[in-house]
């Protein structure tokens, strides 16, 4: 596998261009009114293209990361995560060892990707989870749509939003990679 292959996947939670980062679970319980998010309840995946008129997804994610949803009644208050980047796996090990590079997360450096919510706004029909995601030693705001539900069963949240990668420093070879990222996040949803 050459370097436009590897390219194909270049960063998660803010890198290529057609890109879905899922977070699912058969449930995620509350205790206490905080459902903690893991590997064991939780996943967290990524499909993205290549630039062109041909596109090639691929597919991955990362094995190691913690977090934690703060809900009150039916409301989510509160939504943390943190992702060791160190843990990013691909089919191809060549693109997972690129994903590591300097030439996109440089896990050396940034073993974290970090989203901590500063403002949740209930809606109808969805809220808005207003927070700073830090990646790659950038820390921005982000604002995402999200579904919430909290019944008997634990939490789920659905959402998907778009961020640019550059934003946060990620600038490797725009002819290759899109610049604009969409992410889809599920929590806790029966597959």
């Amino acid at each position: 596998m050459g370097l436009r292959t590897a390219v194909l996947l270049a960063f998660v939670l803010g890198s290529l261009g057609a890109f879905a980062a899922v977070w699912a679970a058969d449930s995620v319980p509350l205790q206490s009114g905080a459902a903690a998010l893991s590997p064991q309840n939780t996943k967290l995946q990524f499909v993205c293209a290549h630039v062109g008129a041909k596109p090639d997804p691929r597919t991955g994610r990362f094995g190691k990361f913690t977090g934690k949803a703060q809900v009150d009644g039916q409301a989510l208050k509160s939504l943390t995560v943190e992702i060791d980047t160190t843990s990013i796996s691909t089919e191809f090990e060549k693109l997972t060892t690129h994903l590591k590079s300097p030439d996109f997360f440089d896990v050396r450096r940034f073993p974290t990707v970090k989203f901590e919510s500063t403002k949740i706004t209930p809606g109808s029909g969805s809220s808005q989870v207003t927070g700073k995601l830090t990646m790659h030693g950038v820390t921005k705001e982000i604002t995402f749509p999200a579904t919430v539900e909290i019944g008997p069963s634990g939490l789920t949240l659905k959402s998907e939003f778009s961020i640019d990668r550059t934003e946060f420093g990620m600038n490797y070879d725009p002819t290759k990679v899109e610049n604009k990222v969409l992410l889809t996040v599920v929590v806790g949803e029966k597959s």
